[in-house]
């Protein structure tokens, strides 16, 4: 039943938890793998867990329970309904448990499932779970594919996102690593979590939740849970204009807005229409460093954001076709530089000061090892109504380590060599948007 493939590493924080290699050769030798990364990250994913045409079936199943008046609501996720311990859940239950355990290298004992159709708006509060939920299991069997996949965090200092399709598990330890989902906005999706004890730990005792058996309900509690806790690459073909712009030697800070080249800033209605492309995704925390998840990290004292990225499609090309030639023009006249291409996707920042700790980034600069040695000139987009925020201003130490603010206006842009210092100071109130890319050239410092 246990179909896994490899993984690849996603950009910054649109990444994936580790994935399970094939079992080609030598089933034991994989198993000790897999199992020493559960025991190392607290989380595995498997792809291709179940077939889709089983999927589909329990999805008409839950669909269909939802119409007899069979599901329920429960505290924490007041909006979708649920089941537990339905008897054909409890088999899926039972079915994964030699090949779960195989896989984390235990011994498991079913305790029970519980099925969510989730409705529009719903969050999962960040939370870790009882001890009948000692190793647990999420499998994502349909959605509305008109939205994203609703991804699942893991890990409250990793943050770690997973994106589940259709067939997909994620396995955890859920009285260990926290765990979390953002407010839904999708218009349904049907998970089902899959709950077990080792048979060798300290709550084997926890064995059918208390049941006796599977697939029946349980007599007290909650539906038989407790209330939470708490809860690539672009290339550049711009256009090159016969040369106006003052010849600088050593280029430094680049901005514009409604006073120089206005022509090349973004309009409000474009302002908007960018920021609208959070509205149907999810965004993922903000992290510090470069070379994908395990040498990015996540310090929501050193950076604290929303990112959303834009990745080429036929909606988002004018985005990209307009920052491409804005960049290949101040290039032009003014940083002169060797370019070649943009790493990766073209990223959505979100600073808000609602947060626990608000929107901000210490100083920093965007060149250093790995990926962002090639990095040349770094881009920033205005996209919110300063009128609309307090603070989060984009600082720069220009030539001199003069400190000084770059442009606030809606829509205008700024741009400056990648090695300047620069920090985002903190959001007091409001929230702000601002559009993000860094400019590479095969060969640094040229």
């Amino acid at each position: 039943m246990l179909d896994n493939t490899s993984y690849d590493e996603d950009y910054d924080s649109m990444i994936t938890a580790p994935r399970s290699k094939p079992a080609e050769t030598d089933l034991k030798k994989h198993c000790e793998e897999t199992a020493q990364s559960f025991e190392e990250n607290g989380y595995l994913i498997l792809n291709n867990a179940l077939p889709r045409e089983k999927c589909d079936e329990l999805v008409q199943h839950m669909f269909n329970l939802e119409k007899e008046g069979k599901l329920v609501q429960d505290s924490q996720c007041p909006l979708s309904g649920a089941i537990y311990g339905d008897p054909q859940f409890d088999a899926l239950l039972e079915g994964f448990r030699e090949g779960i355990g195989q896989q984390v290298g235990k011994e498991l004992l079913p305790t029970y499932t519980y099925a969510r159709l989730y409705k529009p708006g719903e969050e999962l509060k960040r939370h870790k779970d009882r001890p009948s939920c000692e190793i647990s299991a999420t499998l994502t069997l349909g959605y509305d594919d008109s939205k994203p996949v609703w991804p699942i965090f893991f890990d409250e200092d990793k943050e770690i996102r997973v994106n589940l399709d259709v067939g997909e598990l994620a396995i955890y330890k859920g009285c260990e690593v926290e765990h979390w989902r953002p407010k839904f906005k999708g218009n349904w999706q049907v998970q089902v979590f899959l709950h077990f004890v080792d048979a060798n730990g300290p709550y084997k005792d926890h064995a059918t939740d208390g049941r006796g058996q599977l697939g029946v309900p349980k007599e007290h509690g909650e539906n038989g849970k407790r209330p939470p806790d708490f809860f690539s690459g672009v290339n550049f073909n711009g256009v090159l204009l016969p040369k106006t712009a003052k010849q600088i030697n050593f280029p430094g800070y680049l901005s514009m807005n409604s006073e120089h080249n206005s022509h090349l800033t973004f309009s409000k209605e474009e302002c908007e229409k960018i920021i609208a492309i959070s509205e149907d995704d999810y965004g993922g925390t903000a992290s510090i460093g470069s070379g994908g998840v395990f040498r990015s990290k996540v310090s929501r004292e050193i950076r604290s954001a929303t990112v959303y990225n834009i990745t080429p499609s036929e909606e988002t090309a004018w985005i990209w076709d307009k920052v491409c030639h804005i960049v290949a023009l101040a290039n032009e006249h003014h940083f002169r530089y060797d370019i070649s291409h943009i790493e990766h996707e073209l990223q959505l920042i979100h600073y808000k000061s609602d947060e626990k700790v608000p929107g901000h980034y210490n100083w920093h600069i965007d060149a250093g090892p790995g990926t962002s040695a090639t990095r040349k000139i770094s881009f920033t987009a205005q996209l919110s109504d300063p009128d609309e925020y307090t603070g989060c201003d984009l600082l720069i130490r220009n030539q001199g380590d003069k400190e000084f603010q770059a442009v606030r206006e809606q829509g205008s842009i700024s741009l400056f060599p990648s090695y300047m210092p620069h920090c985002v100071s903190s959001i007091e109130s409001g929230e702000r948007y601002a559009l993000v890319i860094w400019v590479h050239g095969d060969m640094p410092f040229r």
